[in-house]
């Protein structure tokens, strides 16, 4: 297989693509190469894999000039060729499939000082941009676009009056728009890793808000960031988290599918926030978020492939909600969507816990020796979620195989896993902390039971509030009342 520039272009273009940049090709203003044309023709033929073992330089050599002698510098030329113009293709598809064509269009008219045609062409863009629904960055951003132009109409300074209050109310909803959203990362970074974000900035900004609601009414994404971020600041937190999603589903289809994925982010924060602190409601609202990111095909992955975070997300709240149906659905729904490098270990990563749910610990235990962690994420900080969990799993299993001595062992192994984790939060580190000595104490207690040592361990982990994995923990405390 030939590794290439153009080639890499080549496998994202859909069939009629294909068809667009033949046109593009033969067009002499683009492309005076026949030879470049020839090379595109006969490389289509391999679309859309391009890993035939017929396709070398060597053969397509053959093919574009017979049997003249192999030079691969020709070869690498017309690939160089052909590369620029796959790019300037990719320019074209680019600037004509949003609003970048008019106004470059307008731009170059008042350049060329043809202000009739101009003038008319700022009116049909504001009439398309007066229909856009998804009032985000980019829509205020054309209205200021219209606004430097119609300036740019009037020699009478005068004129521009009417419209310059609007122009600055425009500016300022791109810089609300824009400072909610770019905090969105911040939040989510903090939820996931030991980290800690300042925001002062942000506070102010929704003050600024607060005090200015009415004026953004008009601005349904703005109305929508700015109850989200209230989620995370105001003691009302769970009546704005209401309030959002009913926000978030009067405007969905008015949204973005950036837009989308930004809310859904944050509102799962906002949901793993509130179930670490304890409120165990929230788990329902967070598979019922995550499901519908499925349902309305919300987040965006190349190939239509399902990104193992999310699949990790859902599988892991079904398992904790005891949903078993639900958990067996969604693995034979979506284990097909997960890319295929991957899908060996997350099968058995998924199957694990399921059987572990189904009281077949052993096989669970088997599945767990298979997963290979190297072929999941490439990130080691996301890959560290995938191994912690598999390391919980594995003691449980050991526990409830009554394997004691590894289930011993495997404490000492999980807790300096835990401790050498550079990036895990310390809350989080706590509570894995707390579910091993807890653990811990279970297995010794049924090696020697001691019912003084029983009541006192019972009430620790009643009152142990920092805690994963606590209704299990309480589950093998009610086996242990009924059996001793």
């Amino acid at each position: 297989m030939i590794k290439s520039s153009v080639i890499l272009i080549l496998k994202t273009f859909s069939d009629e693509e294909i068809k667009q940049f033949e046109d593009f090709l033969n067009s002499p203003f683009h492309n005076k190469n026949t030879k470049v044309l020839r090379l595109f023709n006969t490389l289509k033929e391999y679309h859309p894999g391009y890993n035939d073992d017929k396709l070398s330089k060597e053969n397509l050599f053959k093919e574009l000039f017979g049997n003249l002698k192999y030079k691969e510098s020709y070869v690498r030329n017309l690939f160089s060729d052909l590369n620029i113009l796959a790019e300037q293709y990719l320019q074209y598809v680019h600037i004509t499939k949003n609003y970048t064509y008019e106004k470059f269009l307008i731009e170059e008219l008042n350049i060329r000082d043809i202000t009739e045609l101009m003038d008319k062409k700022i009116r049909l863009f504001e009439k398309k941009i007066n229909l856009e629904k998804s009032k985000d960055q980019d829509y205020y951003m054309n209205r200021l676009f219209i606004y430097n132009m119609k300036a740019a109409l009037r020699t009478d300074k005068t004129l521009t009056e009417s419209f310059l209050p609007d122009e600055i109310l425009n500016k300022i909803k791109i810089l609300l728009i824009t400072v909610m959203e770019s905090y969105f990362h911040l939040i989510i970074e903090e939820q996931r890793v030991k980290i800690r974000h300042n925001f002062v900035f942000l506070k102010h900004t929704l003050d600024y808000l607060k005090d200015h609601l009415d004026e953004f009414k008009d601005s349904p994404l703005l109305i929508i960031f700015y109850h989200l971020w209230l989620c995370f600041f105001d003691k009302n937190d769970e009546k704005y988290f209401l309030k959002t999603k009913k926000l978030f589903k009067t405007h969905f289809s008015s949204l973005t599918k950036l837009d989308k994925q930004n809310i859904y982010s944050v509102l799962q924060a906002y949901c793993m926030n509130k179930i670490d602190k304890g409120y165990e409601s929230y788990n329902k609202e967070l598979v019922n978020i995550l499901l519908e990111i499925l349902k309305f095909n919300a987040v965006s992955h190349k190939d239509d492939l399902i990104h193992l975070n999310l699949y990790r997300n859902i599988l892991l709240v079904c398992c904790k909600l005891k949903e078993i149906n639900l958990l067996k659905k969604f693995i034979s729904d979506y284990i097909g969507f997960i890319r295929v490098e991957s899908r060996k270990s997350m099968s058995a990563y998924s199957f694990a816990h399921l059987n572990f749910h189904q009281n077949n610990f052993e096989k669970a235990l088997e599945l767990c020796n298979e997963i290979n962690f190297n072929d999941l994420l490439v990130s080691t900080n996301e890959n560290l979620f995938f191994k912690n969990d598999i390391k919980k799993l594995v003691l449980m299993c050991l526990y409830e195989l009554n394997s004691t001595e590894s289930a011993l062992s495997h404490v000492d192994a999980y807790k300096h896993f835990l401790k050498n984790s550079k990036v895990i939060k310390e809350d989080r580190r706590r509570k894995y902390n707390n579910f091993i000595n807890l653990v811990n104490e279970l297995i010794k207690l049924r090696i020697n039971f001691d019912d003084f040592k029983f009541v006192e361990f019972k009430k620790k982990v009643q009152n142990t509030k920092e805690l994963i994995g606590g209704a299990w923990v309480m589950e093998k405390i009610s086996e242990m009342e009924k059996k001793f």
